[in-house]
């Protein structure tokens, strides 16, 4: 399995003063938006980023950070007045505006219908981290809670396991991870058959 490096090792442009005021404003939003979500999630896939954007050339790797940091905060960012609360804290880091700018466009659009490299980057790393051993944990967590029963969740691992991703090196990445997946999903259905035969 992949391990990826932490988040300034792909980002050294990004000093410790900066780093720690991006973590104090996002952290507070990751936590309260649904409840569930860790900071730790975002740097996971901020780390995921930055593994998928080092296998691509002419990445912008400003936004590609940014993206990460700030997916999952997508509907809080978008309300009147937090947007510009948000761009007049990244001006105060010394973001540029154009870099800003990207951000807002992307965040709009990089999960449905990515328009550049860099959102094709943060598209694939959230799709990354719904995949193999951890992305089966956190979905059958999910699934308890919507109440699927065994099979639903067997096809639900199956669907996540295709997602197509946008790169290549996402899909080296993913690779594993599917035929992890995979073979969990069809595991899981001959138990669930077993255990019915038994019953019978």
């Amino acid at each position: 399995m992949t391990h990826f490096a932490p988040w300034t090792d792909y980002y050294p442009f990004v000093d410790a003063a900066a780093r720690r005021s991006i973590e104090d404003y996002v952290r507070p939003l990751a936590v309260g938006l649904d409840t569930v979500t860790n900071y730790g999630d975002v740097q996971r896939m901020v780390s995921a980023a930055g593994a998928i954007a080092d296998g691509l050339a002419g990445i912008d790797r400003d936004l590609v950070f940014l993206l990460g940091v700030f997916s999952g905060q997508e509907r809080w960012v978008s309300r009147m007045g937090h947007r510009s609360r948000t761009e007049t804290f990244l001006a105060s880091l010394g973001v540029p505006a154009r870099t800003v700018r990207a951000l807002f466009r992307g965040l709009e659009r990089f999960e449905t219908a990515p328009s550049t490299p860099e959102e094709e980057v943060v598209h694939d790393a959230v799709l990354l981290e719904a995949m193999g051993a951890y992305g089966v944990a956190r979905g059958l967590a999910d699934a308890y809670r919507e109440r699927l029963d065994i099979l639903e969740m067997a096809d639900a691992i199956e669907k996540a396991a295709a997602a197509p991703l946008r790169t290549a090196p996402g899909e080296r990445l993913a690779a594993p991870r599917r035929a992890l997946m995979q073979s969990f999903a069809r595991s899981l259905r001959e138990e669930h058959a077993q255990f019915d035969r038994a019953a019978k």
